[in-house]
């Protein structure tokens, strides 16, 4: 206490010469109901939500808040060398929950008071009101005010430690109907309120649990006795399989089990819907432990990994009791199959140690699908721990008599995008569609983090013909190598890989695959696993004539920050907005400071004529990642320079002339109507369309980028209506 108040006092000259406005918390996250009913409405429909929906008149403003702490700064560890806590407003939940997050690491605002604070302190913090997440389910967030150069104002405790706000009820039905991955509603309306409050959710199931295997993170559904889900995220130091908790590795209930409650923030999340975050030890009470079945995760799970039509089917699953009374025992398990969607077959098991047993599938004919699942039984009480699921399961293969290819790794019939052969070795047979010169290992000069390298290999160009090789074995190889690889298959992040453990070239030199044309809708703002987008994953795609939608699409990372941005954008056709990633070897960023590095900057609402690149799946999007510069149509940036009507057409000298690689081309147009402006070489042929559209009457001024042209003459000709002007530049390298 006497720690924070010195730094109250250290500071209260810069407090007093600045004020903010105070508002209250509730005035602060209110939306209007009509905002909720249309964005519940609109997802019904199956529209496109507006982000607008969901914000506060407050956005982007500096305030001061006061409430009380639910949760101190030593909890949420998930955020590097930031802190990160949850306040309430003193007179309930409703409308009165907000996220401090503090963006800036440097010892100036860390020394602000943040880390001296109890849960259960009534607090007032001033900051700028921002959004976690640039769509409808984003959740705010107070930025204070502070960097190694602005002087901060600190926190201010208005009172010591006091107890924890009770949780309010909620019940899953409020917030959603069915599971949001599966086509089920999310309800705005009833639940938004409660964002970032402390809650208390009763009587779930443990639907679905799995673990990132690179970070540890548990993903974990929770359903109701209607079968209404949302998920449990895993910040807390005390509930994180991460490495960094106070109680590290945790394990969540596993499926089956039945939860009493589960205490903690309420939050939003595109792929989930909601998601409660438990704090505290205690803010989980398991009513009934159900055998923990662990069926992934080791070599031996299956064998063999692609059967023939003569072979039967191994299975191995470890089944341990996880009850707190060490005499309850797992006494036996059974393996379930079902053959091409007929009747589920049981198999008992066999054990093998302790916790280990084994069945054997017998062998089906050629062509056969089988998907298979398990139970358990702890003192003689059945447990079925691996239930089939419609929408989700990672237990089925195919059996085929021979040519097994990459399509039998990816292709899944189900919504999650999990492959069948997880944890086993493979053969596959490939030709080297991105190398690491394509995706280098190199620097992020911004913030000095070095970017994986990455080597896709494809089969193909039908649906599911492409996958990432992962480990340094491929990183040798190169674009047109025809290869066998043999590796482990896991699932990383939303992506099927192979861990590769040998690779043979077969020749060198191999013409690769051509780029399979999509729409930008296909592909952008889907849920991981959604087949649409997922049969392309890891392969060449290729988008025709598309506008640059939004060049800052991470507000938290925004490029006008300090933090620097992630180098994203958005594109779209015409048919939806996909991300565009800067892992590939190009020159190309959204990113003004980038300048300094002879980037290209590309521009919200510019075109580009075509654009390829290897689609991936990371951060909750699926992601074109362009290789190098000729992946890139031609670039163009098109502005509107002053207001006003011009008196007459008129087509400007290029400037710079001669010029490299970029040019500025200014032209007029006196009155509406659609306008060309296209490039052509020496022999009279066209090479690029700079602009192609209607325009109002007005001066406008287009970038033409022209890397991949050979040095010479060039002419670029204006048409308007009856108006045509052409003029000579030259590209000298």
């Amino acid at each position: 206490m006497m720690k924070s108040l010195f730094l109250v006092l250290l500071f209260a000259g810069f407090a007093a010469a600045q004020t903010y406005p105070e508002v209250s918390l509730d005035s602060m996250n209110f939306i209007p109901a009509d905002s909720l009913r249309a964005a519940d409405s609109l997802q019904a429909a199956g529209a496109a939500l507006r982000a607008s929906l969901t914000d506060s008149r407050y956005l982007n403003d500096t305030i001061t808040v006061t409430g009380v702490l639910t949760t101190d700064t030593r909890v949420i560890r998930n955020v590097g060398g930031h802190f990160s806590f949850y306040i309430q407003s003193l007179d309930g939940a409703e409308w009165g929950g907000m996220n401090i997050y503090t963006a800036d690491t440097s010892a100036n605002v860390l020394n602000a008071g943040f880390g001296s604070i109890d849960s259960g302190s009534v607090i007032q913090v001033t900051g700028r009101l921002t959004k976690y997440g640039t769509d409808v389910w984003g959740n705010f967030e107070l930025i204070p005010i502070g960097s190694a150069t602005v002087q901060p104002i600190p926190v201010n405790i208005m009172q010591v430690s006091g107890p924890r706000p009770a949780p309010t009820e909620v019940k899953v039905s409020d917030l959603v109907t069915g599971e949001l991955s599966a086509g089920g509603q999310v309800h705005l309306s009833t639940g938004a309120k409660y964002k970032n409050s402390y809650v208390i959710v009763r009587n779930l199931t443990v639907k679905t649990r799995t673990q990132n295997s690179s970070s540890g993170q548990w993903t974990v559904t929770l359903q109701d006795s209607l079968g209404n889900t949302m998920s449990l995220y895993d910040p807390s130091m005390y509930f994180t399989g991460r490495s960094y908790g106070a109680t590290p590795k945790y394990v969540p209930p596993p499926v089956g089990s039945k939860i009493d409650y589960v205490r903690g923030i309420l939050a939003t999340y595109s792929s989930t819907g909601y998601e409660i975050i438990p704090l505290y030890p205690g803010d989980v009470k398991i009513g009934v432990f159900t055998p923990s079945i662990t069926a992934t995760g080791f070599s031996g799970r299956r064998s063999t990994a692609f059967p023939r039509p003569t072979d039967p089917v191994n299975v191995r699953i470890t089944a341990v009791s996880i009850s707190p009374d060490p005499n309850v025992k797992v006494d036996s398990a059974a393996a379930y199959y079902s053959v091409n969607n007929r009747a589920y077959v049981r198999v008992k098991m066999t054990p093998d140690t302790s916790n280990t047993f084994y069945a054997s599938i017998p062998p089906q004919d050629d062509g056969s699908f089988v998907e298979y699942f398990f139970t358990a039984w702890q003192d003689t009480a059945a447990f079925m721990s691996m239930t089939p699921d419609t929408s989700r399961t990672a237990f089925f293969y195919y059996v085929k008599s021979s040519g097994y290819k990459i399509r039998d790794i990816q292709y899944t019939p189900f919504k999650d995008g999990n492959s069948g052969v997880i944890d086993l070795s493979v053969t596959v047979n490939g030709i080297v569609q991105a190398d690491t010169n394509d995706f280098p290992p190199e620097i992020d000069h911004r913030n000095q983090a070095t970017k994986t390298p990455y080597v896709y290999i494809q089969d193909g160009a039908s649906p599911y013909s492409g996958i990432v090789l992962f480990d340094s074995v491929a990183y040798g190889l190169h674009r047109g190598d025809s290869v066998s690889v043999t590796g482990i298959v896991s699932e990383y992040s939303g992506m099927t890989e192979i861990t590769v453990d040998t690779v043979k070239v077969i020749q060198t030199g191999r013409p690769t695959y051509a780029p399979v044309v999509v729409k930008t809708g296909t592909v952008g703002a889907k849920v991981s696993g959604d087949p649409t987008a997922e049969q392309w994953e890891s392969m060449l795609i290729k988008f025709d004539t598309v506008t640059i939608k939004n060049n800052d699409p991470d507000p938290s990372y925004s490029i006008t920050s300090a933090n620097g941005s992630f180098r994203e954008y958005t594109v779209s056709d015409g048919s939806g907005e996909c991300r565009v990633d800067d892992d590939g070897n190009n020159i190309y960023s959204p990113d003004p400071h980038d300048t300094t590095y002879g980037f290209y900057i590309l521009k919200k609402g510019g075109s580009i004529a075509s654009l390829t690149g290897v689609l991936r799946y990371a951060n909750g999007n699926y992601k074109l990642e362009p290789r190098t510069n000729a992946d890139f149509g031609t670039v163009t940036g098109i502005m509107r320079e002053q207001a006003g009507v011009p008196a007459a057409f008129a087509l400007d000298q290029n400037f710079p002339n001669p010029f490299n690689p970029m040019t500025t081309i200014r032209y007029s147009v006196p009155k509406a109507g659609v306008v060309t402006l296209k490039v052509y070489n020496i022999l009279g042929q066209m090479v690029a369309t700079l602009v192609n559209q209607h325009q109002s009457a007005g001066a406008y001024k287009v970038t033409f980028e022209a890397t991949r042209f050979a040095s010479g003459v060039y002419f670029y000709r204006l048409t308007a209506g009856s108006f045509s002007s052409v003029k000579k530049m030259m590209l000298l390298k």
